[in-house]
């Protein structure tokens, strides 16, 4: 393990993310979430950190451990985007099957007629 791996602010961050991530492919999106405070806390550590530090002349190992957090936030967003494209679809699909539902009574030829479109009683019984 490189130096940079275990300086804490990268440590902190490194942790946060593989935890969200080990969240979000066992679709537990709603505990990925509950994980915003703490990772943009750790974030912003990170973030403090690159501002202080040339980044340009840092060494290979904090290049690289910096490549890998990148890397590891944009695999997370990619698995919470299909998350939401997921939701979404389902969504979609619910609200296909409840636009297409019927909901009313049949007339006495077997005809489908709505109840929007009912005038006169209806038997409460068959």
């Amino acid at each position: 393990m490189n130096t940079a791996m275990t300086d804490p602010v990268f440590v902190r961050l490194a942790d946060v993310l593989e935890h969200e991530r080990e969240l979000l492919l066992t679709g537990q999106a709603a505990g990925a979430a509950a994980l915003i405070e703490e990772k943009m806390m750790a974030l912003q550590d990170f973030e403090s950190l690159l501002q202080s530090t040339d980044v340009a002349a840092a060494p290979f190992g904090v290049r690289r451990a910096i490549e890998a957090i990148i890397q590891l936030a944009e695999e997370n967003a990619a698995h919470m985007e299909a998350i939401r494209n997921g939701i979404r679809h389902a969504v979609n699909r619910l609200e296909a099957i409840s636009s297409s539902a019927h909901v009313g009574s049949y007339r006495f030829d077997g005809a489908q007629m709505s109840f929007t479109n009912a005038i006169g009683s209806f038997n409460k019984k068959a």
